[in-house]
């Protein structure tokens, strides 16, 4: 006969020997029963470190775009994913220069609106300077949102990244919130893909729509293709917007809008404008806020021709009202 596993064979088993059995299956049971409730807590707890990953996900500024271009264009893009503005006193970005474990930081100021960017460029805006005193790019002047670090002093340079340096995006006092390169690594001219082709010099770096969060620790290796994608030097069309799937967190997709403007600069001062969605108004105010032009419309359109030559040469900001209530504002540089 058998119980619970011990064969009996001919009343010949012990008292003794069922009893080991017994212990023995007893410890088996013991110890599945175990190995279930460890198999059963590691799912938790990797439940639980996927739910902490995706909490952190569209929760904090991050950077998503970067420039290395000729001459002193210089220019990082901050990108808030979050669904309220953002003060962005106590954040500095700058640089740990050729492989140093140590930063060169400045401090930033004013805020960055929900789903909205704020372009940070060097800054050289003396159009008469040459050398090191090059001013930046016409272009790159009309969309920055700030400009910092205007003398260059090698042992305090932090935006005179040039390819070769780690440029991290930092919270107070240490909380890296994002960080381009690997501190304590000087690759030589710059970073590259797998193909050895050059990625963090001479180039417009954009972060990839999927990505929805910064890089918090030193990587093993930067690998730059994964999270960024690569434009021709000097690229500077995609300043001042970003395409992120945050916003599409809790977001009806067709709610989600955007805006294209071009060219900017734009020295004959014809600006062609289109939308994701249909336009209800365009308005165009100069630097200091007053109303320059205005257009209204009674016909649907998503694409709009605006001629601005009675402005003044200078800087101005566009905005458009869409039918949906939304509204998009651009900076832009008309003539020259």
């Amino acid at each position: 006969m058998s119980f619970k596993g011990i064969v009996i064979k001919g009343g010949s088993t012990t008292q003794s020997s069922i009893e080991v059995k017994v212990n023995l299956l007893h410890l088996s049971h013991y110890q599945t029963h175990n190995l279930k409730m460890k198999k059963q807590l590691l799912a938790l707890s990797l439940c639980s470190i996927t739910l902490i990953a995706q909490a952190q996900d569209c929760s904090e500024v991050f950077i998503s775009e970067y420039v290395v271009g000729t001459g002193n264009n210089r220019a990082l893009e901050l990108y808030n994913p979050t669904s309220e503005a953002i003060n962005l006193a106590g954040y500095k970005v700058g640089r740990f220069r050729d492989g140093s474990g140590t930063p060169m930081l400045v401090e930033l100021s004013g805020s960055i609106p929900s789903l909205g960017t704020y372009v940070i460029v060097v800054d050289k805006r003396d159009q008469n300077g040459t050398g090191f005193e090059e001013p930046v790019d016409a272009a790159l002047l009309a969309v920055a949102d700030t400009f910092v670090n205007p003398v260059y002093v090698q042992a305090n340079s932090p935006f005179y990244f040039n390819g070769d340096d780690a440029v991290p995006l930092i919270k107070g006092t240490d909380d890296i919130l994002d960080l381009i390169g690997k501190i304590g690594e000087d690759p030589g001219t710059a970073w590259s893909d797998a193909n050895g082709s050059w990625w963090t010099t001479q180039k417009t770096l954009v972060r990839k729509a999927s990505v929805r969060n910064g890089v918090t620790a030193n990587p093993a290796a930067f690998i730059v293709e994964a999270e960024w994608d690569s434009l021709s030097e000097d690229t500077f069309t995609e300043l001042g917007w970003h395409d992120c799937t945050c916003a599409n967190v809790g977001v009806n997709e067709a709610e989600v809008s955007k805006m294209n403007m071009f060219p900017n600069p734009s020295v004959d001062k014809h600006l062609m404008i289109s939308t994701s969605q249909n336009m209800k108004s365009i308005q165009v105010f100069n630097i200091i806020g007053q109303e320059k032009d205005q257009v209204m419309f009674t016909q649907a359109t998503d694409h709009h021709k605006l001629i601005l030559e009675h402005l003044q040469t200078g800087m101005y900001i566009v905005r458009v009202t869409l039918t949906n209530g939304v509204v998009i504002s651009r900076k832009v540089m008309l003539g020259q």
